[in-house]
């Protein structure tokens, strides 16, 4: 029975942080409706070879947590919606100096903590890390990554040499990233992006370059397999969030005008093309819905990504 509240031999070995301050590490799962695919994520985060930090499991209600149980060490907590979860995750290890996010669907490389620890300790400057994703099955058009394609492709990277080296990047990837909670205890994802929370890990990541530098880690690796099982998806909702977030995003300051137009258009353009004569025209026209009443609301000064719990979940 886990906690509750509401709010191998074949890895390299290699020396983890070190010094008078260990790091307090927590790692924050959200998931909805995906049981099965969450226990294996906490199977996997077990085999970490850097043992000493906590799992905390954040889903919407107890029937979305695995069928045969957590861990006794594992806190869980309850909220909706994915900024939601993770600041309900974030709630539950205030102490924490050093917090990691993983996608229920992400297959994480036994010494993933490890090399990411490690980065931190060697670079006080950065403030947040992503790892280098051998495969992603993310994307409408992708195809979903096997369970054993993942395995496979992780296996094949323990050959590769560690290099310690990271390349300074603006974002941070939202199946897995990591940050340096202690440089800020009081920043939490914002909010108002309700249910998807469509891009807040770019928000997120904007604000924390406030505070340091990003960087993307050659030796920290894993798999997102892109399931695109789950909860059913209210299309007129996400094609709001599809416009609405970007544009609200501009308008904090945390993304730049370049971003918006590279997430807003495609997403238009991919709309409106498929909702005519394509086998997926019946949900692209409810998604092409959604943009043009985000566009309506930008256009009388309205930046209110919240508004997607007014529209009909279909």
């Amino acid at each position: 029975m886990s906690r509750t509240s509401d709010a191998d031999d074949a890895v390299p070995s290699a020396p983890g942080p070190s010094g008078p301050h260990q790091p307090v590490v927590a790692v924050v799962v959200a998931s909805a409706g995906r049981p099965e695919l969450l226990g294996r994520l906490v199977a996997d985060l077990a085999q970490q070879t850097h043992h000493d930090h906590t799992l905390v499991i954040c889903t919407p209600t107890p029937d979305d947590l695995p069928a045969g149980g957590l861990p006794s060490d594992v806190v869980v907590v309850h909220a909706r919606g994915a900024a939601a979860q993770r600041n309900a995750g974030l709630d539950a290890v205030p102490d924490a100096t050093h917090v990691f996010f993983f996608d229920d669907d992400a297959v994480v490389r036994p010494d993933y903590l490890q090399r990411a620890l490690a980065y931190f300790a060697a670079h006080p400057e950065v403030v947040g890390v992503t790892g280098r994703v051998l495969l992603d099955g993310s994307g409408a058009s992708a195809p979903e990554v096997t369970r054993s394609a993942a395995e496979e492709a992780l296996t094949g990277s323990l050959a590769d040499p560690l290099r310690g080296a990271g390349k300074p990047v603006d974002e941070l990837y939202g199946c897995n990233f990591g940050y340096r909670a202690d440089v800020d205890p009081a920043l939490r994802f914002d909010d108002r992006l309700p249910l998807y929370s469509w891009l807040e890990d770019l928000d997120f990541a904007g604000r924390l370059l406030r505070h340091g530098s990003l960087a993307k880690l050659d030796d920290a690796v894993v798999v997102h397999l892109g399931v695109k099982s789950g909860g059913r998806v209210a299309h007129q909702r996400l094609g709001y969030s599809q416009v609405m977030n970007p544009f609200y995003l501009r308008r904090k300051g945390t993304i730049s005008w370049q971003r918006l137009a590279y997430e807003v258009g495609p997403r238009l353009v991919g709309n409106s093309i498929r909702s005519v004569r394509h086998p997926e025209r019946a949900w692209r026209r409810r998604r092409l819905l959604g943009n043009t009443r985000a566009f309506g609301d930008l256009a009388r000064g309205r930046f209110t990504p919240e508004r997607i719990l007014d529209l009909p979940p279909a």
